[in-house]
This record gives structure tokens, sequence and C-alpha cells, in this order.
């Protein structure tokens, strides 16, 4: 059964796992690129407070190299797509679409172990190449320093299911719904669309949940630790959610009407000098930057609960209701 799934699936697996490979290929070039780059400074984990010349522009080569990696990345969340699509997708339904499960149910072989080898087999090769992708993520991405903090992960959409053990639920998930659509359709074609639209919407679903998985902190701060604004979605703290002001009377107030406060003609937010002078305080909602790890074991444990739920319903359908 095992040189038979091989045989029938072959070119699936071999495909996307050259895409990996070029794809891990290009994170790991990219890191190695800004680490080379960012040797001109004395640091690479915090900016020099009198950086030299060179310093100043080894930092913006390294920042353009990023924004770059950036736009190459949205390319490393199309992957589990393609593992729904063209190794889900066809997995079951090509079998009962061409009626070749008939001969197979007819041999020495039991429904449960062609569904368990097929499918057992697919899902560790999509487990594995999941988790490869996601370690180097996480690899590269250690050498894009906290000098380039806004690159942070957590937060991030587009990378934080790259990132970690994630990507070894979100491919799994994939390969699950996609062989699910296709036992559910019975056309290989039609299972293929229909994986093409769930699985884009469950990923926005879980974009969408993520912020939800622990309740967030609320924290007020003084001039002394105040974050920049316009506030990024990440900084040192954490992932921040919500960035408002509380003048001397409690009233909050947002980054703008605090900058009226202020009347700095050269910054149209609060700085740190008008937090010193008006008084006015920082208050932040966020999730702490030792949460990430917690975020990525709710997500990657949806995820395979998901899985299971997916291949228990797939396993029972084919051995009660399959004919």
């Amino acid at each position: 059964m095992f040189w038979l799934t091989w045989r029938q699936h072959r070119w699936q697996l071999i495909a996307v796992a050259a895409l990996v490979a070029v794809y891990c290929g290009y994170l790991l070039y990219t890191g190695f690129v800004v680490e080379q780059t960012l040797d001109a400074c004395p640091s690479r984990d915090t900016v020099p407070r009198n950086p030299t010349t060179s310093c100043i522009n080894a930092i913006n080569s390294a920042s353009e190299t990023v924004n770059s990696a950036r736009e190459v990345v949205i390319f490393g969340n199309l992957l589990p797509l393609a593992v729904g699509m063209f190794w889900g997708a066809p997995l079951i339904a090509r079998e009962l679409e061409q009626g070749t499960y008939r001969l197979a149910f007819t041999q020495s072989v039991s429904r449960r172990r062609w569904l368990a080898v097929k499918l057992g087999t697919l899902t560790a090769a999509a487990a594995i190449l999941g988790l490869i992708t996601g370690v180097v993520m996480t690899r590269a991405h250690s050498d894009f320093t906290p000098m380039l903090y806004a690159t942070e992960t957590f937060g991030d959409v587009r990378r934080f299911s790259q990132s970690g053990i994630v990507p070894t639920g979100t491919w799994t998930f994939a390969l699950l719904l996609g062989a699910s659509l296709g036992l559910l359709v019975r056309r290989s074609m039609v299972a293929v669309a229909l994986t093409l639209v769930a699985l884009p919407l469950v990923f926005v679903g879980l974009t969408m949940l993520r912020p939800h998985y622990l309740p967030p902190v609320e924290r007020t701060l003084g001039s002394t630790d105040m974050i920049p604004d316009p506030s990024p979605v990440t900084s040192p703290l954490g992932w921040l959610y919500q960035m408002s002001y509380l003048d001397t009377a409690g009233n909050e107030l947002d980054s703008q009407a605090a900058g009226e406060i202020c009347a700095d003609p050269a910054n149209t937010y609060p700085t740190v000098e008008c937090l010193r002078r008006t008084d006015l305080r920082q208050v932040i909602i966020y999730q702490p930057a030792d949460r990430y790890v917690w975020f990525q074991l709710a997500e990657t444990g949806l995820l395979l609960s998901a899985s299971a739920a997916l291949a228990v319903l797939t396993g029972r359908r084919i051995s009660r209701h399959l004919n």
C-alpha cells in the first residue's frame, strides 16, 4: 500500500517538496544577507546611539532586503492551499470518480487500512514539510534582528501562520479538508474548486479569531516608557491592539486629540517631550511578547483538533456509506 500510494501521488509530492525547498532556500539566503549586511554595525541587536555612516547604510540596505522578503512571504501562505488542492482534493475523489476503489476493496486490504495508509502517508508528508517551513521561517526571522523589530511575527498576519509549529497544523488541516471535500462531492475538479474557496475562508476566520485566544493586557505608560506613535502593530512589548491617551482629568483621547493638546508643529502625534510637558499618559492594550508561544500552541491545537475530527468523519463515511 505504501508503494502504491507513492506511485499514485509521487509527482504531487515532488512538486510541492520542490516548492518548499526553493522557498526555504530563499528565506535562509535572505536571513544570511541581512546578517552579513549588519556586520557593519557594532551590534546587530540594537541601533547604536551614534551610528557611523556605514552602519546607517547597512541598516537601510537590510531594511530594504527585509521589505522585499515580506512580499515573497505571501507565497508561503499559498503552500498549504496547494497541499489541500493537489494532494487532498484528488486523494479520495479520483478513486471514487474512476471507480478504482472497488478493485482495492475486493483485495485483502480493508477499507480502514486503505484509507489509513493513503491518508496517513500524505498527512505525515504534509506535517513534515509544514514543520520544515516553520523551522526555516523561525530561523530566518532570527536573523531579522531586534534592530528591525517591525518584522516580528507576533501580530503579523502573513508570518505568524508560517512560523514555529503552526504550519504543521495548517498543512495537515489543508490536506484533510481537501480529502473530506473530495469524499463528499466525488469529483476531483469540483473538490479542487471547493478547496480553493474553503481554505482561504478558514484561514481568514483564524486570522479574525487569533486576537481572542487570550484576554489582552491593559497598561498605562508615561514619558519614560511610551511607545512611539503612530503605533506599530508590533513592538518589543508584544502585539499591540489599541493605543490611546489619558489627560490630567482622566479623559481618554485618541492620538489625534492628544496631538492637538501637544500643539507641537513639528509632530502630529504625541512625543516623549509632549507627555513630559503635558502630563499625558499613554494607554496600550496588547498581548505580551511572552504569550507568543501560547498563541502558537492554541492555533496549532485548534487546527490539529479540526484535522482529527475530519479524519474520523472521513473514516466513518468510507466504512459505512461507501458502496
